[in-house]
């Protein structure tokens, strides 16, 4: 099951590494809000807060994106953690995260994986994460997506329509 997993997020990655060893922080960003049930208008106001506070990234290589997507799996253990860690769900700092990460999962985050999460997720700007701010929005993403309210028949085919667009507008 874990090679199969490793293909999919291989294939994912170098849809958008283009041959290249390394994806751009926008393109990480795009791939973590791909399965999300943000709005449009939404979707790109994270990209354009990541895009104003980081101006010259340094990339992301298939390690670091494979450790983050790994950590995703295992949300629900960080997500306790971190309530446990920050005592009544205060917001955490990016050592914080990391340390959080560990204790949660035992791996490690890339540094510039998690300063990159940071400055697309801290809606706020006050260099911290909040719940609302990142476990809310990932859920969706580790869940591709695919909640209830997605496939009532009322709002199936807004949906699908929107996701169309978003994919023809970010491919």
């Amino acid at each position: 099951m874990e090679n199969l997993q490793t293909e999919v997020l291989q294939s994912e990655f170098e849809d958008y590494a283009r041959g290249k060893s390394t994806i751009t922080e926008e393109n990480f960003a795009k791939i973590l809000l791909r399965y999300t049930v943000l709005s449009e208008e939404q979707h790109d106001e994270y990209l354009n807060r990541l895009r104003k506070r980081i101006t010259s990234g340094k990339g992301i290589d298939f390690k670091a994106f494979k450790d983050f997507c790994q950590f995703l799996n295992n949300l629900d253990d960080f997500a306790i953690a971190m309530r446990i860690y920050t005592y009544s769900e205060q917001p955490i700092s990016e050592s914080e995260f990391r340390r959080a990460v560990k204790i949660s999962t035992g791996h490690e985050l890339d540094f510039h994986v998690v300063h990159t999460v940071f400055q697309l997720f801290d809606v706020d700007g006050d260099n911290q994460l909040s719940h609302n701010e990142f476990i809310t929005v990932m859920k969706d993403r580790v869940h591709r997506g695919f909640r209830s309210q997605i496939f009532q028949k009322k709002r199936f085919w807004e949906n699908f329509k929107g996701c169309v667009r978003r994919e023809m507008k970010h491919s």
